[in-house]
């Protein structure tokens, strides 16, 4: 079986690794820009290990990762957030996170009588009896409760934080996703954390092992350009090449990409209901310093600007020269503007918030900047888990294609759904490999 894989990221080099550990499969990884890894791609500066984005995981015990390293044999090391030094901001002061019972007791956030109201929505969240699945959405869910307001905030502030958007969107966030994302999240030992030496330790293993099968060919700067079907195949035309020939086409790409790619074929009309899927966007302010600044805390989330820091390298020691510091901080935007201008002037707003937070924390850091790089607009997730939008399936009816990555439909959010809809494509392909296989004797 001949298979295409359109995209290097994590979702292709996954499915990919998958594949290629199948002596009956060859195949052909395609990359259009000059380097594997896709949002995961991480590079080195100064000493500093930058990602473009965040990278961390959340409940690595329970996540798909843990599948695939003793499926693929993948090693690597994780380190957890110490779940002590994570504090919230709110109107200028800092309490711990409100991340498990310990934090809870100890949380300003909340009144005692509000503690003990979140720490049963939480026991019943895990006990799966809760009522927020039933819901369309978050908001529907909070305005049909009886929780206090502060509880209210804490929840959309919560869902802010592992799906990387603002409070308004996490209220859009349906019921389902959440009862679930969060069963999942508070059943963990391992809630937050970083693998060491970041993503580029998971990519280079996923890449070696397509390698060790010489049936299976990487080729970066090779964007796909169109395909059509042929006598039951699939021709693929890239930038540099012609008339390819494959069995089968795996889209390990954002959906709007995949639209754009379908867009003139008879394909196009079943891509209908994703054409106006929003993705998820942030800013991303990463900073290193040539020493530790300060190291009040591992992570503070500034409730009222939507901003937080990561000190990356508290927990991973790996991203920064010996005596170094490496932090990320992060901002959730609107995307609801009128126009560029407006946009402008919001995001210069959030810089200069992210900065004022800085000064707080970190004073005289601007005396210790090594390397500095802020993205205005970093995609997070192609599709922003909101009922207004739809994950595209692994398989879509009137298409003969296989879809995996993070805007596809899988377990968890974020990185997780990216490994887990690839992982679930490529298990598909090999048992029809083996059908094959079982009808050609």
């Amino acid at each position: 079986m001949r298979i295409a894989i359109i995209g290097g990221g994590l979702a292709g080099l996954t499915a990919a690794a998958y594949l290629s550990g199948n002596e009956e499969t060859a195949g052909t990884v395609f990359e259009r820009s000059p380097q594997l890894g896709g949002r995961a791609f991480t590079y080195e500066k100064s000493g500093f290990t930058l990602n473009y984005g965040a990278h961390a995981v959340y409940g690595i015990d329970r996540h798909t990762l843990h599948h695939m390293e003793e499926e693929l044999n993948l090693k690597f090391q994780s380190k957890q957030v110490d779940k002590r030094k994570v504090m919230y901001a709110k109107h200028g002061r800092l309490t711990p996170a409100p991340l498990d019972f310990v934090n809870i007791v100890k949380t300003g956030v909340l009144t005692p009588l509000e503690k003990v109201r979140f720490v049963s929505e939480i026991a019943a969240v895990i006990g799966n009896i809760h009522q927020l699945k039933h819901h369309r959405t978050l908001g529907d869910y909070l305005e049909h409760s009886h929780a206090s307001a502060d509880v209210k905030e804490l929840w959309a502030h919560l869902v802010c934080s592992n799906f990387f958007i603002t409070p308004e969107e996490a209220r859009k966030v349906p019921g389902e996703v959440i009862a679930e994302y969060y069963h999942n999240l508070f059943l963990s030992q391992r809630p937050v954390s970083y693998i060491l030496g970041s993503w580029a330790t998971i990519t280079g293993q996923l890449v070696d092992k397509i390698r060790d099968n010489e049936n299976w060919e990487i080729s970066v700067k090779e964007p796909v350009e169109s395909i059509v079907m042929e006598d039951g195949k699939f021709v693929l035309n890239t930038k540099t090449r012609e008339r390819l020939e494959y069995d089968q086409v795996v889209f390990a790409m954002p959906v709007q990409q995949v639209v754009k790619l379908l867009e003139n074929s008879p394909w196009s009309a079943a891509l209908e209901p994703y054409k106006e899927c929003t993705s998820t966007e942030v800013l991303v302010y990463d900073v290193g310093f040539s020493k530790v600044v300060a190291r009040p805390f591992h992570y503070i989330s500034d409730m009222d600007h939507k901003i937080f820091i990561s000190d990356v390298s508290a927990t991973d020691y790996t991203v920064a020269p010996a005596h170094g510091q490496l932090l990320q901080g992060i901002a959730y935007l609107n995307d609801d503007f009128t126009d560029e201008e407006q946009k402008k002037q919001y995001l210069e707003q959030k810089t200069s918030q992210m900065e004022a937070l800085f000064d707080t924390y970190y004073p005289d850091w601007r005396n210790f900047v090594e390397v500095k790089r802020v993205s205005k607009k970093a995609m997070v997730a192609s599709v922003k888990n909101i009922y207004t939008n739809n994950l595209l399936p692994n398989r879509l009816a009137g298409l003969p294609f296989y879809f995996c990555g993070d805007g596809c439909t899988g377990k968890g959010e974020l990185a997780e759904r990216a490994f887990s809809s690839a992982r679930n494509v490529a298990q598909t392909l090999l048992a029809d490999t083996v059908r094959i296989k079982a009808y050609s004797h």
